[in-house]
């Protein structure tokens, strides 16, 4: 009777096991919502499958300090609260990862539409902002991965633009700017100034991409996570860099033209004067063929202009996807 009543007590899990296994589980959950479990977003049946043996390793741990004083039973107990544990933590750990990946989608997407803005009008690109981010593990770390590149490019945009202001080269054809430029030798180095800026930038695109791959690899992301992006961002490389060569020779073609209505300017200084800021034009051949130049030029930006649009768009879709 005695000996019944003992096997009886050791089938049941004594206090001391209660709070151990407790605080594994606890343990469990404090590790998935700290955001270093690289298994998380991989769906239900994958975290199944992955957490199998670590639930077997801990709750093995669990029931080899305790196997003197618990039975076989109490560590089967074990297992499965742990098993069931690290499944239910990996879900919300999962659903929040997605919730700050929508967010992380968000504030990006809004980033390159201040680029989209800034590209389609007048006005410099803004200052990048710091890098920060509210969301936390893979999430986070994808956050300032994409912050961190969008940055780059948006700083050496603002760098080139800059420089072009510096130089005065939106004023170029301004009225006031031409008529104390008699000799059209200030016109003729400024083009040269921006056929030498122009080709400046068009030499970084090999570096700027390079540093956006060194990006990808010092990101801390997961080692899979880290390499698949790598894999996309290759296959994407040989059609950025084309892309950006074909906009920096539009942007060549556009200097051109520019220049070509300046040359006619001075092929024809008797030929036209400045009235109220404007070139005005003795001979309508003259007019329309300076305005033909500039009409060249126009097409060819908006042309940039468009292609950068469709890039920024393409590259929101892309992004869009992050979280579902």
């Amino acid at each position: 009777m005695s000996a019944t009543l003992e096997t009886q007590r050791s089938a049941k899990p004594g206090n001391t096991w209660r709070i151990a296994c407790a605080l594994s589980c606890v343990a469990v959950f404090a590790y998935a919502f700290s955001g270093s479990n690289d298994a998380s977003g991989r769906g239900v049946v994958y975290q199944i499958a992955y957490n199998l043996p670590i639930a077997a390793i801990l709750s093995g741990t669990l029931y080899i300090f305790f196997r003197k004083r618990e039975s076989s039973q109490t560590g089967w107990l074990g297992f499965a609260l742990i098993y069931a544990s690290l499944i239910v933590a990996a879900s919300i750990a999962e659903s929040r990862q997605k919730s700050e990946l929508r967010t992380v989608a968000t504030e990006i997407q809004d980033s390159i539409s201040a680029l989209d803005i800034s590209a389609s009008s007048s006005q410099s690109t803004p200052i990048p902002p710091p890098i920060t981010s509210s969301a936390t593990g893979e999430a986070g770390k994808i956050d300032i991965l994409l912050k961190t590149v969008l940055n780059r490019a948006s700083y050496q945009r603002r760098e080139y633009l800059l420089e072009l202001e510096a130089i005065g080269w939106p004023n170029i054809l301004d009225g006031s700017r031409l008529k104390n430029d008699s000799t059209f030798v200030e016109s003729r180095t400024m083009v040269q100034q921006a056929k030498d800026i122009v080709a400046k930038y068009r030499s970084r695109t090999d570096t700027l991409y390079a540093q956006m791959r060194r990006d990808i690899e010092t990101s801390g992301m997961s080692t899979e996570l880290r390499r698949a992006t790598l894999a996309v961002f290759d296959q994407k490389l040989s059609q950025g860099i084309s892309q950006a060569a074909e906009l920096w020779s539009l942007e060549e073609q556009v200097i051109g033209h520019i220049e070509n209505g300046l040359n006619l300017l001075a092929a024809r200084r008797g030929g036209w004067t400045i009235q109220e800021g404007q070139v005005t034009f003795h001979r309508q051949k003259d007019l329309d063929l300076f305005n033909a130049h500039l009409k060249k030029a126009e097409v060819i930006a908006s042309q940039q202009e468009q292609m950068q649009a469709a890039s920024l768009q393409k590259a929101k879709e892309g992004i869009s996807q992050l979280g579902k």
